[in-house]
């Protein structure tokens, strides 16, 4: 984690000394798109992402779009038209169109600006099945000072009848509650939102607490806090995910069974156990053109640790112009066949003489958005407390 978090602030830091180059743009320049989804054996809606920027090397600027149309065909001659939600983001019924093993899929995207992209034809194979999950609790040290923390594993079947393509994904999912109020990167003086509120809050307003005393503390009678809207930033959910594409193939292992494979790691925190995790492994069926896309996204972050390695290549897309200014294109669109399993740990599974939880928690006095990457307030379909 240290390390990750070195390598990123190098990163930013390094980028802060390059001079900015601002060239002239000529206002009739196509930007290329980007385009992120697929379509699985799950129930829906599905998601399909569109975005564009001026550069495929250019990550960090680009900016969701909207498009005139998008529409998802089968080779059965079912299709359906999507609806947009936010800015870029388009989505299928829940009960619309689903993906079926052995039917093929295409997307088609129109833009406002003439140009019209369809994604290859892709087959949904079937996915075989995660067969068990399971923990493995850790025990490492760092400069003498120990780490704990749960390796999930799995073992895995391929399905029969094919050669086969997969990729595993971990994610584990944690709850955490906060107590907002006390952060004190909070937003001060704002212009005020009730009757009797003061210009200076002096805490986020997420937690719903209003000031409704004076505007400064340094005038009689101060700051009084009263909890008028309920609190959008005391919970959130966050999620745990394995940093590069975990892929595999008939042409790797012949033998279709995997046992023992390390999907993820869970790091015993008292924040993170604060109730339970859920780990979940899914195991999603590829197509080639699919697994040759995560493939070549995982060689490029495998190079990026290899001091004789360096980063290029293009990542392979699955799309083709139809019409339109000829821009770049990247991204895909595939389809999929998913099967999961999960478990839960809790503080019980940490072994005893280990890690000590405190006796009481202390207070996490934290916007609970900034607490952890990966959060959201909306609580997950699969949470129970």
């Amino acid at each position: 984690m240290i390390l990750r978090l070195t390598s990123l602030l190098l990163i930013l830091i390094t980028s802060a000394c390059v001079d900015k180059i601002d060239f002239n743009i000529p206002g009739n320049v196509s930007l290329n798109l980007v385009v992120n989804g697929l379509i699985s054996n799950e129930p829906g809606p599905y998601k399909i992402q569109l975005s564009s920027g001026f550069d495929l090397d250019n990550k960090l600027r680009r900016q969701a779009i909207n498009a005139k149309l998008v529409a998802l065909y089968d080779n059965l001659g079912t299709h359906e038209v999507l609806t947009q939600g936010n800015t870029g983001d388009y989505f299928t019924n829940a009960d619309g169109i689903r993906g079926t093993v052995g039917n093929a899929y295409t997307l088609h995207i129109e833009l406002f600006d003439g140009r019209v992209y369809e994604s290859i034809p892709d087959t949904l194979y079937g996915s075989g099945t995660v067969d068990s999950v399971y923990s493995i609790f850790q025990t490492t040290y760092i400069a003498d000072t120990a780490r704990y923390g749960f390796d999930i594993m799995f073992d895995a079947s391929s399905h029969p009848g094919h050669d086969y393509f997969i990729q595993w994904k971990f994610t584990g999912t944690f709850k955490v509650d906060t107590q907002p109020e006390g952060d004190k990167d909070g937003e001060s003086c704002s212009f005020p939102d009730c009757d009797k509120c003061s210009i200076c809050n002096l805490v986020p307003k997420c937690s719903g607490s209003r000031n409704i005393g004076s505007p400064s503390i340094n005038i009689p009678p101060g700051p009084i806090f009263v909890q008028m809207f309920p609190c959008t930033c005391c919970t959130c959910w966050y999620n745990i995910f394995n940093d590069k594409p975990m892929l595999t193939s008939s042409q790797l292992l012949g033998a279709g069974r995997f046992k023992g494979v390390v999907a993820g790691y869970v790091p015993v925190d008292v924040a993170i156990f604060q109730h339970k995790v859920y780990a979940e492994v899914s195991q999603k069926s590829l197509s080639r053109q699919a697994y040759d896309f995560y493939r070549a996204i995982r060689d490029q972050q495998n190079a990026t640790n290899s001091l004789f390695q360096p980063v290029s290549g293009k990542i392979p897309s699955n799309f083709v112009q139809l019409s339109g200014n000829s821009t770049p294109v990247e991204g895909i669109f595939y389809a999929t066949a998913i099967s999961s399993k999960s478990i839960i740990l809790t503080r019980d599974d940490v072994p005893k003489k280990t890690f000590n939880f405190p006796i009481k928690d202390p207070p996490i006095i934290k916007v609970c958005t900034k607490l952890f990457p990966n959060s959201t307030t909306t609580k997950p379909s699969f949470w129970v407390d």
